[in-house]
This record gives structure tokens, sequence and C-alpha cells, in this order.
């Protein structure tokens, strides 16, 4: 892990994805990209009088941008770590922004969305897990050091997961994936010794070692997993995703985002390579 990637809107729910962010810095000798962005202004001016008032306008927010920036950077606490701040204005927009900078891990925070809310708009951390190309950490709050020893992974009976099996990027100490849990619901057809099969079959050939799978009923995915991981008192989940967009995402869903939405423990988002 090199290059860590911390958005921020400079909120102090913000600053705690920034203080897991170093702490892992530290432990990987990463850097910190800390990109704020600065909505981009649709505003446009009729005189030659507004112009000059937009752009007056424009700088100042920049500057504004860029002295947080640099109070944030400069805090005693992060005098260890490299830290590189970005204020950016994209055309593209927040997720765009987010997601086209080149770096191994993303680390974020959020509240959440539940609701109508939810289900119409979703929460930032949602659209930033399902267009990135790197894992995604998601946080409800700064859990510093960041050193899960129980963490649980979720598995389908997927043919893409076990053809493009993404890396667990968390292996200071050499800490691995070796606790599964797979959520049987009222409408699966997977019998126990069909799933039991596929995950020995992954074992092997991604070389995981010693594990344990431990299948879950429940009458939802999400339940069932955000249930047993209150029952082994994990401290870290860590969820499969295709990353679905446009129509098949709002007809599919995605269990991932659901379960972020309402986990209280961090979540780890591992995109699958196509």
């Amino acid at each position: 892990m090199k290059t860590i990637l911390v958005p921020t809107d400079l909120s102090p729910l913000a600053d705690s994805a920034l203080k897991v962010a170093a702490d892992l810095a530290r432990t990987y000798g990463a850097e910190i990209l800390l990109v704020h962005y600065i909505p981009f202004s649709i505003a446009v001016a009729s005189t030659a009088e507004g112009s000059l008032m937009l752009g007056s306008y424009l700088e100042e927010q920049d500057a504004n941008a860029v002295s947080d920036l640099q109070q944030i950077i400069t805090n005693p606490a992060y005098q260890d770590v490299s830290i590189t701040p970005i204020s950016c204005r994209d055309a593209g927009g927040l997720y765009e922004a987010m997601t086209e900078r080149q770096c191994d891990l993303i680390v974020l925070t959020t509240h959440g969305a539940s609701g109508w809310n939810e289900w119409l708009f979703g929460s930032n951390a949602e659209h930033i897990t399902r267009f990135a190309h790197c894992p995604v950490l998601v946080l409800k709050k700064a859990v510093v050091p960041f050193a899960p020893t129980t963490v649980i992974a979720s598995i389908d009976v997927d043919t893409t997961l076990k053809q493009h099996w993404p890396a667990y990027p968390f292996t200071a100490g050499g800490n691995r994936l070796s606790q599964f849990v797979y959520v049987s619901t009222p409408s699966d057809n997977c019998v126990p010794e069909g799933v039991h099969a596929w995950m020995h079959e992954l074992a092997q050939e991604k070389k995981i070692g010693e594990y344990t799978l431990h299948i879950q009923h429940a009458r939802s995915a999400e339940e069932g997993i955000l249930r047993y991981a209150h029952e082994r008192q994990a401290d870290l989940l860590v969820l499969f995703t295709h990353g679905h967009t446009g129509l098949r995402h709002l007809l599919q869903g995605s269990v991932a985002e659901d379960v972020l939405n309402h986990a209280s423990i961090p979540v780890l988002i591992l995109h699958i390579n196509r």
C-alpha cells in the first residue's frame, strides 16, 4: 500500500477518516492524498460586473479551501505522515474527483443513509464505493489504532469472485482473511454442502490456508451479515462488490451498500477485479 486517498468536506466527521488513514500510513509507509471537492459552479453572469463578482467569489472559495487544508496538514498529530492537500473543482462531480486519482485505498466516514433518502439518493459513501477502482474503507467514527483482529468476510457462490479474487490490503503482522460467512435466505437454492465445496475450492486456488465458514440463515443477506458480525463481535466486515451502476444497480441493488449504511463497525469494500 503506497497511496491512501481521504476525501474531506473539512468537517469533524471527515477528520475521523484522516486519523485512521494516518495510522495506516504509518503502518505501511504510505502517503495520503487529502482531497477536498469544491462544488462546480453553474452560475452564469449576464454582465461584466457579474462576471467579476463570480470570479472573485470562486477565487475566495479556492483560497479558503487551500487555507483550511493547510491548517489540517500542519496539525502536529500528522507531522510524521506525508499528506498532500488537493482542492479541486471538477465539472465531472464529486465522485469522479474522488475516484479518478490513482490510489491503493480510499478511507472515508459516513453517517450512512436511511429511509427514503437511502432509496432515492443513498450516501456519498455508497456512490464512491460504486465508482472506485480500489478498496474502500468506510467508517462511522475514528478507530485508532486501526488493527482489526476479528475480520468477517461475507461471500457468495459467485464464479466471478472465484476467478477474480481481490487482494486483502491490511496484511501487516501477517493478517489475512480466514473467517467467512455465507447467508442463506428463503429464496436461496444453494445447499450447505455445495457452499462448503465452493469455499474449499476457493481456498485451494487462492492458497487461503486454514479458514472457517459459517452458513447464516436470515431473511436477507444484509440482516444475516450484520447479525453474524454482532454475534462474533467482529471489528471489521469485508464485503465484495461488482460495483454495478446505472439501471442494473437500480434493479438489483447492492448488499454491500445496504450493509455499510447500517453497520456500526468499519466496512471494507473490495471490488471484484474484472
